[in-house]
Order: C-alpha cells, then sequence, then structure tokens
C-alpha cells in the first residue's frame, strides 16, 4: 500500500509535468504571427529608401512700375465711352413710381427659369429663386421688373426672359444693360 507521501509526491510531480508542458506548448506556435509581424517590420526598418531632392527655388523678380503715360492703377478712373456720355445728361434713371415687386430683392444670378405658361396670347416665365425653399415660383410677363438693377422684362421667350437693367456708370448717372436669363434645366 502507498503511503499518503507517496500520494503527495506522485501529485507533486504530475502537477510539475502538466505545467511544464502547458508552458512548452504557450511557447511553441501561440504567438507565431506576432514574431511574423516582428520580423517584418524589423526588416522593412532596414531598407534603405531616397527622398527625392528639394525642388530649385526660382528667385523673386521684382516690376518697377512707371507712371510714364499710364494710368494710376490706384486711383478709380472710369473710361468715358458714348454711352458713359450719352448718360450725363439724366435722360436715364432709375424708375421712381413704379411698386416693388417681389423678385427685385433677389440678384439676377439666384433666378432661375424653369418654363413657361401660356395662355391665349400671353406667355409668362416661370421663375425659381435657387436655394429658396420658401421662395415658390413666380410667374413673370412683359413689363416685370427682376433682380436688384432695375430691371425692367423686354420680352419673353420659351428660351429666355430678356431685360434692360439701369445702373451708375461710375460717373454719378446712369446707363442701360442688356441681361437675360435663359432656361435652365433643373
Amino acid at each position: 500500500m502507498k503511503t499518503k507521501k507517496q500520494h503527495l509526491s506522485y501529485l507533486r510531480h504530475g502537477s510539475l509535468a502538466t505545467l511544464c508542458l502547458m508552458l512548452a506548448a504557450c511557447g511553441s506556435s501561440a504567438h507565431q504571427d506576432l514574431r511574423n509581424f516582428t520580423d517584418k517590420v524589423k526588416a522593412d526598418a532596414a531598407k534603405v529608401t531616397t527622398i527625392d531632392a528639394l525642388p530649385d527655388i526660382q528667385p523673386y523678380e521684382t516690376y518697377l512700375y512707371r507712371s510714364d503715360e499710364r494710368r494710376d492703377p490706384f486711383t478709380n478712373t472710369v473710361a468715358a465711352d458714348d454711352e458713359t456720355i450719352a448718360s450725363t445728361d439724366d435722360s436715364i434713371r432709375p424708375p421712381s413710381n413704379h411698386r416693388k415687386e417681389a423678385l427685385e430683392a433677389f440678384p439676377l444670378d439666384s433666378l432661375r427659369m424653369v418654363g413657361t405658361l401660356q395662355r391665349d396670347d400671353t406667355l409668362w416665365a416661370i421663375v425659381k429663386i435657387q436655394n429658396n425653399p420658401d421662395g415658390g415660383i413666380h410667374r413673370i410677363v412683359t413689363g416685370n421688373y427682376l433682380g436688384q438693377n432695375y430691371g425692367r422684362v423686354i420680352n419673353v421667350s420659351e428660351e429666355k426672359i430678356n431685360l434692360i437693367e439701369v445702373i451708375p456708370n461710375g460717373l454719378g448717372g446712369w446707363r442701360e444693360r442688356e441681361a437675360s436669363i435663359a432656361l435652365s434645366e433643373e
């Protein structure tokens, strides 16, 4: 019969052997993927990479402005052409007695012609205010005003709206300028 001491000795030796086997199993292949990754990073770090040289910087060339017979770039001068001279007699002015219309509050580039509507002999242009969800759509006919430069509609066709704006001429007077809004494909 075996003694209690012998049983404890077998138990100790068995536990020690199991522990050694477990440690050996952990060290063999459990972390092989980490070892492979570490080896790859070390190999990549050992490679020599070349850095391209910086491009040559061109020196700045200064320019000396001589105003012999040239205009001064820092003064606001407007060349007097035939349109400007004709408008200094106060014959062209913004309309003063018309009631402001809804689309006069918006610049022309924010208005889009999205279609036309015809009833009898009258052709209306359908205009939408871009980027304004509350703006809705508006019907425009010859004689209406559009834009912030007193643009009066002179013609409505199926392709575009033609208008004449009254703008400052730079000399304290006014001049007329033709503009149009083409049919948009929105």
